[in-house]
């Protein structure tokens, strides 16, 4: 009882450390990235519990070190130190712990992951930054302001020091009409015929056509919704770029702190299309790892068992229209397995299994996926249940109405 009871109290620790600190906004692009590649590397915090229904039990979190630096210090979310720590944005990290059927200590995990090519966050992603900077409605947005504060300046120069006189009061609803007409306000919403007369010579003479166009076509949008329709698109295209990590793991024996697995593994995924917000769309994924494990027909415990797998397959993403959050996924896959040590009783140097992963998301942040395993060649099936969830969802379930 003291293994079983120290397991769950060191993790409790971990995880309430955490939650205790001060909420951080999360990024945007987070919602919408697929279950399937928050699996294969998390942006902000994970909690997982695997094989939950098996006899080999993991209770594991993993986390950026960059994301716990910002829940100890909001002020990091700044642009000048989000890039200072651009390096640590790549990394998670992970610790674990291992149960068996009776939920007693079984071993300790831990691991070290790296995104060598990490494209579908737009918050790390220098593709991201530059489209948005190359943009040439955001070019000629730029251009027209400072067109707009030449005019200005030349206008009303010198300046107008008497607030009571008609120049100081033309002056500042000229300077109102430009803090309007470049928020929320539409163009066509704007009532001073003689601003929007500027605007438009202002626009004709320098060629701003793209401006123009949205003028002819869309007054009735503000700058800003066009901004953010602008925005929400090139984020969507963004979600189907490549993610590329490569990982160490290990697992200890229960008894002494001894390695009795290391995995070297490199994951993959890259949507296929690139669909519009809210439909449905399909990834690549991809899975190869190398284990060295203990080799139990050797004397002593040793890493002698040298195995290697490679999954590859599809994941059908469905999603809410409204928020373009994927609410199910299914992921069909194939697994081939190859044994560079000794053969045990009854194995075989080389296998296939058929796989089939159902991804449920019960909220924002709390995943339920359920695996299943099938050899063709033995007809075994073997299926696998866990529960995955972030800090932030669990936090919402934890201060729900009514709950203690």
């Amino acid at each position: 009882m003291k293994q079983k009871g120290f397991c769950f109290i060191s993790m409790l620790l971990i995880c309430g450390s955490i939650l205790a600190q001060p909420k951080v906004p999360v990024f945007t692009a987070d919602s919408i990235e697929s279950g399937n590649s928050k699996d294969i590397f998390t942006n902000f915090f994970q909690l997982a519990f695997n094989n939950f229904t098996g006899k080999n039990r993991e209770f594991n979190f993993s986390s950026s070190p960059y994301a716990i630096m910002l829940k100890r210090n909001p002020d990091l979310s700044i642009d000048t130190k989000y890039k200072k720590y651009r390096s640590l944005r790549k990394l998670n990290i992970s610790l674990g712990v291992r149960l068996d059927s009776s939920f007693y200590f079984n071993g300790f995990a831990s691991g070290i992951k790296y995104a060598l090519i990490n494209k579908t966050d737009i918050t790390a992603s220098r593709i991201f930054a530059e489209r948005a900077k190359s943009n040439g409605l955001n070019k000629e947005r730029n251009t027209l302001d400072s067109l707009l504060s030449e005019y200005f300046r030349e206008k009303f120069k010198p300046f107008p020091s008497d607030t009571n006189s008609k120049e100081y009061k033309a002056a500042i609803v000229f300077k109102d009409n430009v803090t309007n007409f470049s928020g929320d306000k539409p163009f066509a919403s704007l009532k001073d015929v003689e601003f929007k007369k500027v605007v438009r010579q202002i626009i004709k003479e320098n060629g701003l056509n793209k401006i123009d166009d949205i003028f002819d076509n869309k007054a009735d949008s503000s700058l800003k919704q066009i901004d953010v329709a602008r925005f929400e698109a090139l984020k969507n295209s963004m979600k189907n770029n490549l993610l590329w990590t490569i990982s160490i793991s290990d697992t200890t024996y229960k008894d002494k702190f001894q390695f009795a697995n290391i995995s070297l593994v490199t994951e993959i995924s890259k949507g296929l299309f690139d669909p519009e917000a809210g439909d449905n769309n399909i990834e690549f994924t991809a899975k190869s790892a190398y284990n060295f494990l203990n080799d139990t027909l050797r004397n002593g415990r040793n890493l002698k068992r040298e195995i290697f797998t490679t999954e590859a397959g599809f994941n059908w993403i469905i999603r809410d229209r409204s928020t373009d959050k994927s609410f199910f996924e299914t992921k069909f896959s194939g697994t081939y397995y190859h044994n560079f040590a000794s053969i045990y009783n009854g194995e075989k140097r080389d296998s296939l299994t058929l796989n089939a992963t159902l991804r449920f998301r019960l909220t924002d942040d709390i995943w339920i996926p359920f695996e299943v395993k099938y050899n063709p060649k033995s007809g075994n099936v073997f299926g696998f249940f866990n529960i995955k969830a972030n800090f932030t969802g669990l936090d919402k379930l934890l201060k729900q109405p009514g709950k203690n």
